[in-house]
C-alpha cells in the first residue's frame, strides 16, 4: 500500500520547483540543532473544503450546525475575518456572518487524515511528534545533509502536505521547539518562516505578551498591570520584579521572550512523575442533556486517559470529573479510588458514578473531562493482590497492551468499546486515491474489552 510505503521512506524526492532559487542556509553546522513545526491551516474546515470544492471561497465554519446551539470548533481564515473562532456558539457566530457555511464536526476523519500526514511526516525525520491533531514538531539537525537547508525542507514538507492531502500548511523553522512554533504562529496562514539563531528576541520583542506561548489572558492581565505589554519589554524586565510576582515562572517567561528555551515538547509517553494530572476533555458541537449519551462520552475520555497513563508507567487514585453547561457554569466532583489504577474499567465504573452524583438532570452539557491525579510510577503503586487477582490483573494486562499496540501502530481509535460510540462509519477520508486500509478507513474493530 502507497501509506505503507510512504512509512518507511528515508526521505522525500523534491521537485525542481522546491529547489529552485534556495540558497544555503548559513549556519547549519553539526553544533546547531534546527527545529521544524507544522501546523495544519484552519484544519477541520481545509479538509471539509478540500472533499467539497463547491465551498471554496466562502467563509466556512465546523461545529455549531444546530441554528440555535452547538459550539463552533473551527472556522476558515474567511470565516475568520467576520469574527468566527473556536469556542464561539453557534448563535453568535450566525449573527456575526450569517451567510456562513456550518458544517458538523466529522471527527473520526479529521483523525484519520491527520494520522497520515504525521506518517508522512516520517520522510523528512524520524523524530516526528506530533503535539495535536493539526500540528507536529521535527527535528532535522541531522537530515540538513540530505537537504542542503532547512529552507527546502521547510518547502518540501508543504509541498507534499499540498500534493498528496491537497491542504495547506504553515511552516516554521528555529532553533529550538519554541522559536520554530512561534515561527510558525507569525508565518500564517500557508507560509513558511526561518527565525535565525539570535534572530527570535528580536523578532518577538514588538510583539504583545499574549502573543507568547504559555502566557494566557490573567497572566497577560497582571503583566498589563506592571506596565509590560510587549515581549521585549518582558524579555528585560527585573528578574526580581517578575520572580516577585509570579513564582519561578517570572524569570522563564522573559527567558521565552528572548527566545531561549532549553526544555521541550513533551508526548504523552515522556511525562514524568512531576506531572500533577492526567487528562482528557471534550467539548462538544451539540450540547447533550441525556445521561446515556454522557456515559458514553465518559467511556471515550476513560479510554483516553487510561492510555496516558499506562504509556507513562504510571498508576492514580484520585478521579476527577468535570462538567460545564451551556451557561459557562463548570463544576467539578472527585473521588478517591480504593487503590491505584490504570485500568479504563476502574476509571469508567467510578466516572459513572461521579456523573451520577454530579450531574444535574436535564441541564444542558457542552463540556466533560476526566483526569487522573496522585500519580505514583507503577512499580511503586499500592497494588495488593492475591494469587487469583494477580492471574486475572496479568491478563487484563495483556489485554490493554495489546489495544494499545493497535493503537499505537493504527491509531487512537481503531478499537473502541461500542459505548463509547467515538465512530461513525461515513466519517473517513475519502478522497486522496490511495488505497485504504481496512484497519484505518473509520469501520471500528470492536474488541471484546
Amino acid at each position: 500500500m502507497a501509506w505503507h510505503h510512504d512509512r518507511h521512506q528515508r526521505h522525500a524526492p523534491l521537485s525542481p520547483a522546491v529547489l529552485e532559487n534556495v540558497t544555503k542556509h548559513p549556519g547549519s553546522g553539526d553544533d546547531e540543532r534546527t527545529f521544524l513545526h507544522i501546523d495544519m491551516d484552519a484544519f477541520f474546515a481545509s479538509v471539509e473544503i478540500r472533499d467539497n470544492p463547491e465551498l471554496e471561497g466562502k467563509p466556512v465554519a465546523v461545529g455549531g450546525s444546530h441554528a440555535n446551539r452547538g459550539v463552533v470548533t473551527a472556522a476558515n481564515y474567511i470565516a475568520r475575518k467576520y469574527g468566527l473562532k473556536a469556542g464561539m456558539t453557534s448563535v453568535e457566530a450566525r449573527r456575526r456572518c450569517p451567510h456562513a457555511v456550518f458544517l458538523p464536526v466529522r471527527g473520526p476523519k479529521y483523525t484519520y487524515v491527520s494520522a497520515r500526514i504525521m506518517a508522512a511526516l516520517e520522510c523528512f525525520s524520524p523524530d516526528v511528534r506530533p503535539l495535536s491533531i493539526d500540528e507536529a514538531s521535527l527535528e532535522i539537525t541531522g537530515c540538513l545533509k540530505l537537504y542542503t537547508s532547512a529552507e527546502i525542507i521547510g518547502k518540501a514538507v508543504k509541498e507534499m502536505i499540498r500534493s498528496r492531502f491537497g491542504l495547506p500548511c504553515t511552516v516554521g523553522i528555529g532553533p529550538n521547539r519554541l522559536v520554530a512554533k512561534m515561527a510558525a504562529n507569525l508565518g500564517k496562514p500557508d507560509g513558511l518562516k526561518l527565525i535565525r539563531p539570535g534572530e527570535a528576541a528580536e523578532i518577538f520583542a514588538p510583539l504583545p505578551v499574549d502573543k507568547m506561548i504559555g502566557i494566557g489572558k490573567s497572566t497577560s492581565q497582571a503583566l498589563y498591570s506592571l506596565g509590560i505589554h510587549t515581549l521585549g519589554q518582558l524579555a528585560s524586565a527585573p528578574e526580581a520584579l517578575l520572580k516577585s510576582c509570579f513564582g519561578v515562572y517570572g524569570p522563564v517567561m522573559a527567558k521565552l521572550a528572548r527566545g531561549e528555551w532549553s526544555g521541550r515538547m513533551r508526548q504523552d509517553d515522556e511525562r514524568g512523575h512531576v506531572d500533577k494530572s492526567m487528562g482528557h476533555q471534550r467539548t462538544f458541537s451539540e450540547p447533550l442533556s441525556e445521561p446515556e449519551a454522557l456515559k458514553s462520552k465518559l467511556v471515550a475520555l476513560a479510554e483516553m486517559v487510561a492510555r496516558r497513563v499506562r504509556r507513562a508507567g504510571m498508576l492514580g487514585r484520585v478521579l476527577t470529573l468535570t462538567i460545564r453547561y451551556t451557561d459557562f457554569t463548570t463544576i467539578s466532583h472527585q473521588s478517591r479510588l480504593p487503590e491505584s489504577t490504570d485500568d479504563e474499567d476502574d476509571l469508567i465504573g467510578h466516572g459513572w458514578r461521579l456523573l451520577d452524583e454530579a450531574y444535574e438532570p436535564e441541564r444542558d452539557v457542552r463540556l466533560l473531562g476526566l483526569s487522573l491525579s496522585s500519580l505514583k510510577r507503577r512499580n511503586e503503586g499500592d497494588l495488593q493482590l492475591d494469587l487469583f487477582d494477580s492471574i486475572e490483573r496479568r491478563k487484563r494486562d495483556e489485554l490493554y497492551r495489546a489495544m494499545d499496540s493497535l493503537r499505537d501502530r493504527f491509531g487512537e481509535r481503531v478499537i473502541a468499546r461500542a459505548m463509547g460510540r467515538r465512530w461513525e462509519p461515513r466519517d473517513h477520508d475519502r478522497s486522496r486515491g490511495d488505497p485504504l486500509n481496512p484497519l484505518l478507513s473509520g469501520v471500528p474493530v470492536q474488541g471484546t474489552a
